[in-house]
């Protein structure tokens, strides 16, 4: 019996579930013909067309080809013979005379190997349109699915009543995730998946189904390309996220996959309903991240199993079939980006944190009960969080008989808040300055405040994510007594208008270049 432990497992987020929209592709392949002149790392191409399939050479022998892992990325689509032979007709080395044959009959599906999901594509690596990304999480992870059931009592009078009862399955409620991630900008190289020095997140997926419908998807030289929908763009000077986008009933959809030692869940639908962003003094900077799924699937324990798991390739050896081994090397850049090491994206200190707060006069000054105008609120924070909500809610039948599932999501007010904790001090326009003035605006019933928080360091520092907040609303702040007295102030994102998408903006700079060595931007290509 072998045992999960939580240490060892991996988090991979995608917008597709590795099945090819047009069906088919190849799982299983045996019975190798090395060729000559091959070496590790080459991405030979065999057969032609409909039939083309992509293998990643794992070992050779004197330049013979002797061991192929088949990545997701590079399985093909259509439908094979069984024990039809594929021979090379490209290679990214020099290599020649590689053939390997088909083993197993591939019919064209368009659905996962369970039957129940429609196939949505194939996972895409460090390349172009990348659509599948692995996600350095924390300790603490969950995701559940609950069922709702119904109990049917009797009760009756007299000396020996019925007292029994009987439960009843209703249905699957929807399956609930939550995770923590650092908060980790990054720069692209010139072997990575966007242009080289653009500015990006190492979550950019969860951002964006936080914040749109799409991902952005761009020329890889020029991230020119379809941005419609999209809540992120990407510069040489900043990666921005809005909420521009945001006004839809369905946000960007993901499935979620929790490759646990020896067990693979793939969570499908998951919508990314809220964020909890941390500033505690004594931390780095990290995300909370929740939602919802529809359903969980555990992948089986199988070539086709295998071939629909982001983490794991099918590796063939000589004349034996497809086994789920993993071999990151074999996969990462095929099926996934990763930009988890620790030398990949940058880490944020939160002790560097700094705010910005002004105000413009509002109400007529505090002569007429408002504020007076204040450019410059000068108070140090020494710790806060915001959090960005979409309060989704999912839909479930209830039909008698049956254990219904959840059919899908719609959203609902967008709201973003947060609370900043600082010392209350005396200094000119300080923590006790504002304190004053918010109390004596007896006559303002909405203020409004341009507020910048710069997590890991000032409005000029490098890495660093801003959260811009142009019409801020504040509370009165609440004293908080302990052995140096402090005061908590909480805010809320205001829109121009109530029905406006300009709450806030989030700005990411990063300083560390992520780079791939070794890497050619077409060599991960989904065929």
């Amino acid at each position: 019996m072998a045992l999960n432990l939580s240490r060892n497992t991996q988090v991979f987020i995608s917008t597709v579930n590795g099945v090819h929209t047009s069906g088919g592709g190849v799982i299983e392949l045996d019975t190798i013909t090395g060729g000559s002149g091959h070496v590790i790392g080459d991405v030979i191409t065999i057969g032609t067309g409909a039939t083309a399939v992509n293998v990643v050479v794992t070992a050779v022998n004197s330049g013979a080809v002797t061991a192929v892992t088949l990545t997701n990325n590079g399985r093909g689509s259509g439908a094979k013979t069984d024990n039809a032979d594929l021979t090379q007709s490209a290679s990214s080395g020099t290599g020649t005379g590689f053939a390997m044959k088909v083993d197993g009959a591939n019919t064209a599906t368009t659905t996962t190997l369970d039957g129940n999901r429609t196939a949505l594509g194939l996972f895409k690596g460090n390349e172009k349109d990348a659509n599948t990304f692995k996600i350095g999480v924390l300790d603490g992870y969950s995701f559940s699915q609950a069922n709702e059931s119904t109990d049917v009592t009797i009760s009756e009078a007299g000396s020996t009543p019925n007292r029994g009862s009987k439960r009843f399955n209703d249905s699957l409620a929807p399956a609930e995730w939550s995770f923590q991630t650092y908060a980790r900008p990054f720069k692209h190289g010139a072997a990575s998946f966007r242009a080289s020095g653009t500015h990006d997140y190492a979550e950019n997926v969860l951002w964006a189904a936080l914040s749109g419908q799409t991902m952005t998807t761009a020329d890889k030289d020029t991230n020119s390309g379809n941005t419609t929908n999209s809540g992120i763009s990407y510069t040489a000077t900043t990666a921005d996220v809005d909420f521009s986008a945001s006004n839809s009933h369905e946000l960007l959809k993901l499935q979620i996959y929790f490759a646990l030692e020896n067990t693979t869940y793939r969570l499908n639908e998951c919508q990314v309903n809220q964020v909890e962003i941390d500033f505690s003094i004594d931390g780095i900077a990290t995300l909370s991240w929740s939602g919802n799924a529809t359903s969980i699937d555990q992948l089986t324990a199988s070539a086709a199993g295998a071939i629909e798991d982001p983490s794991k390739g099918n590796n063939v050896s000589g004349s034996g079939s497809g086994t789920q081994t993993i071999v990151k090397t074999d996969v990462e850049k095929f099926n996934f980006v990763d930009v988890s090491g620790t030398n990949d994206a940058d880490y944020l200190r939160n002790k560097l944190s700094a705010l910005t707060l002004s105000n413009l006069v509002q109400g007529g000054g505090s002569s007429a009960g408002g504020l007076d105008a204040v450019t410059d609120y000068d108070i140090n924070i020494i710790g806060g969080s915001i959090t960005i909500a979409n309060n989704i809610t999912y839909l479930t039948p209830e039909t008698l008989g049956i254990v219904d599932q959840p059919i899908g999501s719609f959203t609902g007010t967008r709201q973003i808040s947060g609370t900043l904790n600082c010392y209350l001090d005396t200094k000119s326009n300080g923590s006790n300055e504002l304190l004053k003035n918010l109390q004596g605006a007896t006559n303002l019933v909405t203020n409004s405040f341009n507020m910048s928080l710069f997590m890991g360091g000032g409005s000029s520092a490098t890495p660093v994510i801003e959260f811009d907040v142009p019409r801020a609303h504040l509370q009165i702040p609440v004293l908080e007594v302990a052995d140096v007295i402090s005061t908590n102030i909480e805010f809320m994102a205001l829109g121009t208008t109530i029905s406006s998408t300009d709450e806030m903006t989030i700005k990411a700079k990063g300083l560390t270049t992520f780079t791939e060595t070794g890497y050619a931007k077409t060599g991960s290509t989904a065929v």
